[in-house]
């Protein structure tokens, strides 16, 4: 493929972002079922590792040239619908099976579906970090038609006005006495978290020379700096009554971009398995580690309780990287994840990838 072998150098040289998204999972993984220490600040503060993967993926996809970056988004949207539909089949099916064992109902109203499809909200009790790859496409085709309308010279403007918006409808909806059709604030979606993150990765991809020149003790500084950030931000507004939802939080931005500025400054000479594979495994981990949590919290939960509520989380963890290592080098893996393998033919000199 000619496109491939036009890529820049930097493109295909490597950093530690790949280690960088494993270790975003280990705080996927608390943000979700908690860090089993007693003070709860690790969990306060792991939200920063969604719009991380979200920095990282507009930084890597929405490239520079419009030519190359609707080649690239137009192979993300394809990865991202077939990702999608395979996890909606696998959730569904585990969701049927919890659902007659337990004897749940769930009642697919209007309000379900419009949740669902718009505000990206699962209605069932196991998989609700799908909204992860639904936001992520949804923002991706937005992109994507957008690019071929030759809006993107605009995409600074929908940066800052989706930022606003992420922060009154999330953080700050309280203080604004925010509330649509009865929502007190609006979750991290396409619109409140993809999008914005996304086009960050954008920002900071275009002033890459400055950013990645950028001492990394700074980078450590400030994202600690932002970790403190966070808990400030909860701590006023949950002192004033206004703390309704902790998803969008300025310090999460500021740690994400931090994480990333870091990562991505320190080069590796040469690549290995991690590196090669490092968007497959983290995605089969992310995949795997909602439903493997929620099956201990059904077969161990009465039984087991302090098991599950301090361990349960990095059991499955453990269990989803395992699984992930053994998957990654499968023709599975090459359809579900993109990215390394645009890098891997590039450094092979492959013609094509399919």
């Amino acid at each position: 493929m000619e496109h491939l072998k036009e890529i820049k150098v930097e493109e295909v040289e490597f950093n530690c972002s790949g280690y960088l998204r494993l270790i975003l999972m280990l705080f996927v993984c608390f943000w979700a079922f908690g860090c089993p220490e007693p003070s709860g600040i690790v969990t306060a503060i792991s939200g920063f590792a969604a719009p991380c993967f979200f920095i990282l993926s507009g930084y890597y996809v929405l490239d520079d040239t419009r030519e190359e970056r609707l080649l690239k988004t137009g192979r993300k949207i394809k990865r991202a619908i077939l990702c999608f539909a395979l996890m909606l089949v696998f959730y569904i099916a585990i969701n049927v099976g919890v659902c007659l064992l337990a004897h749940l109902t769930v009642n697919i109203t209007k309000r379900v579906i419009f949740n669902f499809v718009v505000l990206n909200l699962w209605p069932l009790p196991v998989g609700d970090n799908i909204w992860f790859i639904q936001s992520m496409l949804y923002a991706y085709i937005i992109l994507f038609f957008a690019d071929k309308l030759k809006l993107m010279k605009f995409y600074k403007i929908v940066l800052v006005l989706t930022f606003l918006f992420m922060l009154l409808t999330g953080e700050f909806a309280n203080l604004i006495h925010f509330n649509v059709l009865g929502y007190p604030y609006i979750p991290g979606n396409w619109l409140t978290r993809a999008l914005p993150y996304i086009l960050l990765g954008k920002f900071l991809r275009e002033k890459r020379e400055s950013f990645l020149m950028i001492r990394k003790w700074k980078f450590i500084l400030f994202f600690v700096l932002g970790a403190g950030l966070v808990i400030l931000e909860m701590f006023i507004l949950g002192r004033t009554g206004n703390l309704v939802y902790q998803g969008h939080m300025i310090g999460f931005g500021v740690m994400a971009v931090c994480a990333c500025g870091f990562a991505l400054s320190i080069p590796i000479e040469n690549g290995n398995r991690i590196v090669h594979y490092d968007p497959a495994i983290a995605g089969f981990t992310y995949i795997f580690m909602n439903p493997l949590y929620y099956v201990q919290v059904i077969f161990l939960g009465a039984q087991h309780p302090d098991f599950v509520a301090y361990a349960g989380g990095i059991t499955a963890l453990v269990v989803s990287v395992i699984l992930a290592l053994i998957l990654v080098g499968t023709k599975f893996a090459y359809l579900l994840f993109t990215n390394w393998d645009m890098r891997m033919s590039v450094m092979m000199g492959e013609d094509e990838l399919e």
